[in-house]
């Protein structure tokens, strides 16, 4: 290797740690002086599971920011209970039955929304089911309704909008993954399998509008620990006022602030983000020593 090669190779290492400084300032600039929050009034805006607990809450929030709501649930009468809620706060919503496991009925609904509504510009796929139990307990039809309801649908309804956002460079997805799809427990297997998948999903996702300039098409998932009447596991907890449990309200409103502001992460509550990030780097025995400790 040459001498201009090695001082090649010098200055690139160079560049790439003042780059990384530079994002790391950055980061912290933000955390002093948030961003912006992007405008939700008029937007048209989708919400999967919408029908109890999450999805409600984030429907109505957005419907009181002035958001024209779309609202898919496959429980009929709760979704409709949600429009009536929206509708008596003055708010704009319409309802389709859908369940979001089934390609055909996302495509079909999709149809529907494009033509008789329009492209929404924000989507949350908030549906999910939930088991907790060993993994040999599981039947088999649990273990596919797990994943074709929490990653497989993200995957459809996305890839039903995404189209248009893409075409406009403009829009925002938004999937509610898990701290289980950090970190996989006992019980949950399926479950942690498929929160992993949405979280990568989520990441290449975002990766692929960034090879491709798409730089007005944000993608955002979200890492909840546990929100109230959502998960039926009470946890016992060394330190409860790091793990919070969320009420559906409160869950809400911090993850449409975090859209707002367009961020790429969003974790519930938010002082769990440096430990799910610096756990990732620990090797796997160190993160079960320290799982341990923190369940009493």
């Amino acid at each position: 290797m040459g001498a201009w090669e090695i001082m090649a190779m010098v200055v690139g290492f160079i560049v790439l740690n003042v780059k990384a400084v530079v994002l790391i300032l950055i980061d912290v600039y933000h955390i002093v002086f948030p961003p912006e929050e992007k405008e939700i009034h008029g937007q048209l805006v989708l919400v999967t599971g919408s029908g109890q607990n999450l999805g409600r809450e984030l429907a109505l929030q957005l419907a009181r920011m002035g958001a024209k709501l779309i609202l898919w649930d496959y429980d009929e009468n709760n979704n409709e209970e949600t429009a009536d809620m929206i509708r008596q706060i003055g708010g704009e919503a319409y309802t389709f039955t859908c369940d979001i496991s089934d390609q055909k009925a996302v495509a079909a609904a999709a149809t529907r929304v494009r033509r008789d509504i329009g492209h929404p510009a924000f989507v949350f796929n908030n549906a999910g089911t939930y088991e907790h139990k060993p993994f040999l307990a599981h039947s088999p039809q649990e273990i596919r309704r797990l994943v074709e309801v929490n990653l497989l649908g993200n995957l459809w309804v996305t890839r039903e909008f995404l189209g248009h956002m893409v075409q406009h460079n403009r829009g925002h997805v938004v999937c509610i993954s898990s701290v289980l799809g950090f970190m996989g427990r006992s019980n949950v297997v399926p479950y942690c399998a498929s929160k992993f998948g949405v979280k990568g999903m989520t990441e290449a996702l975002a990766e692929e509008m960034r090879m491709e300039r798409r730089s007005g098409v944000r993608v955002t998932a979200v890492h909840p620990f546990l929100i109230s009447n959502v998960n039926d596991v009470k946890p016992n907890l060394k330190f409860p006022w790091l793990f919070e449990i969320l009420e559906p309200a409160d869950a809400a409103s911090r993850i449409i602030k975090g859209v707002r502001r367009n961020q790429e992460e969003i974790f519930l509550p938010e002082k769990l983000k440096p430990l799910m990030v610096f756990s990732k780097v620990l090797p796997r025995k160190l993160r079960r020593l320290f799982g341990d400790y923190m369940e009493s």
